[in-house]
């Protein structure tokens, strides 16, 4: 066994300085998990104090699970308590679920600095009233509505083995709703569609739809009817779409005409 790079053997000892030196851990918080019982430092019989490797084995765990953010109770449960691979699956899921939480924030975060940054380098302005509100009002948990919207049941199906991974379903939504927010605030700082800015707008647009379909006709079709039931959609999601879509619409066809593509126009049969 290997901690720290360091090949551990059966039956050596190591003293709490030697731990600490190839584990990365101080002697004070090694010394603190021995006070808590987390893991607990042997004694011999002259007094000295040791490690076995069996004590690095319980360590090395401790530390794997301290970096996953899972707190001292947590990590005691897991290690000293024996839990069962249940109750380890149990923990591991939640604390799963506070992470995507995170990162659902950290998206929205992201998105709101790139509408500003979108503004700014039009010459638009920070303290722009609407886009400020916007911003501030931002509903980070829309992204959990979208469960409640009624596809039909082979979209439905697609979209749940596509997007099973809660991860991977934020990557793609806060990859759409942050362009979403930055055609907003194109708009809200006086941009034309039809403009260098409207332009560079569309191609990001048009390479998220080809990101987010990969090419597939089958994802194609089921975004094509999510969109068709925006009114489902939750408020925040659809009104911006509704503020924004003639830009984006707009901006698109300027785009396909300065390359030289001629726009198909969708049957509405």
């Amino acid at each position: 066994m290997e901690v720290g790079g360091i090949e551990v053997e059966k039956g050596t000892k190591y003293s709490i300085g030697e731990v600490a030196k190839f584990s990365g851990v101080t002697v004070r918080t090694l010394q603190y998990y021995d006070n808590i019982g987390l893991v607990p430092i042997e004694k011999d019989e002259s007094g000295r104090r040791f490690y076995s490797r069996n004590d690095l084995v319980r360590l090395q765990q401790a530390l794997f699970f301290k970096s996953l953010g899972l707190s001292l109770k947590q990590i005691r449960e897991l290690v000293v308590e024996a839990a069962t691979s249940d109750q380890i699956a149990e923990i591991l899921t939640n604390q799963r679920e506070i992470y995507t939480e995170k990162l659902n924030e950290t998206h929205g975060y992201i998105s709101a600095i790139d509408a500003v940054l979108a503004s700014l380098r039009t010459g638009g302005e920070i303290h722009s009233e609407e886009l400020v509100q916007l911003l501030t009002r931002l509903n980070r948990g829309a992204v959990a509505e979208y469960r409640n919207v009624e596809y039909g049941t082979l979209t439905r199906k697609l979209l749940m083995e596509e997007y099973a991974d809660g991860a991977a379903a934020l990557a793609v939504y806060w990859q759409w709703k942050s362009l979403l927010l930055e055609a907003s605030a194109l708009i809200l700082s006086g941009v034309e569609s039809r403009s260098e800015a409207g332009r560079q707008f569309a191609q990001k647009w048009l390479k998220m739809i080809e990101q987010v379909t990969q090419g597939r006709s089958d994802l194609l079709e089921a975004h094509r009817e999510s969109y068709d039931k925006r009114g489902q959609w939750p408020e925040e999601d659809r009104r911006l779409m509704e503020f924004a879509d003639q830009f984006i619409d707009e901006a698109v066809a300027f785009y396909l005409e300065s390359e030289g593509v001629e726009k198909v126009e969708e049957s509405s049969d």
